[in-house]
């Protein structure tokens, strides 16, 4: 019976997050800028999972991800990795209970995330080099990772406790 709650509540938390992120609400928003949904789901999935299922989750993800944008810059490498890092320090630290811990920690992917796109999009494209994409960069990146710290708490901590429950 739990292996099948378990499964139920990684399809909701499956359905829940495309939604979260075409249609984030007004109220969880800095100035327009999301939180970063991707980070806030698989934090709990990753410290809670073998590393194959992390592994496996974090690819489909960033494949959903890189199917909303248009650039060349992909989710894939930075989601994989924080994945693996959060993986590693999940099955080391089998006791995550501080607000504080998964705040940090969901910020702290964040701002990967956000500057692995910043980077790649800096590569691909030569002309995006000037003062003027890298002032409002920063103040993305800034945004999110605020936002991102200030509701991971809520969302990825319930979700870790559902997790482990089941």
């Amino acid at each position: 019976m739990a292996r099948h709650n378990k499964k139920l509540l990684i399809f909701l938390t499956i359905i829940f997050l495309p939604s979260c992120i075409l249609g984030s609400p007004d109220w969880l928003k800095i100035n327009g800028i999301a939180p970063c949904w991707p980070v806030v789901w698989l934090l709990p999935f990753s410290l809670n999972n073998n590393r194959w299922n992390s592994s496996i989750a974090a690819i489909l993800l960033g494949i959903f991800l890189d199917s909303f944008t248009i650039s060349d810059a992909t989710y894939i490498p930075s989601l994989l990795f924080l994945t693996i890092l959060w993986n590693r320090y999940g099955f080391h630290n089998k006791k995550i209970d501080s607000f504080f811990s998964v705040g940090l920690m969901s910020m702290l992917g964040t701002a990967l995330v956000g500057i692995s796109i910043w980077i790649q999009k800096i590569i691909f494209y030569s002309t995006l080099r000037n003062n003027w994409f890298h002032s409002w960069s920063i103040y993305v990146l800034i945004s999110e990772i605020l936002i991102t710290g200030l509701v991971a708490p809520f969302f990825s901590s319930w979700l870790l406790i559902s997790y482990k429950k089941n």
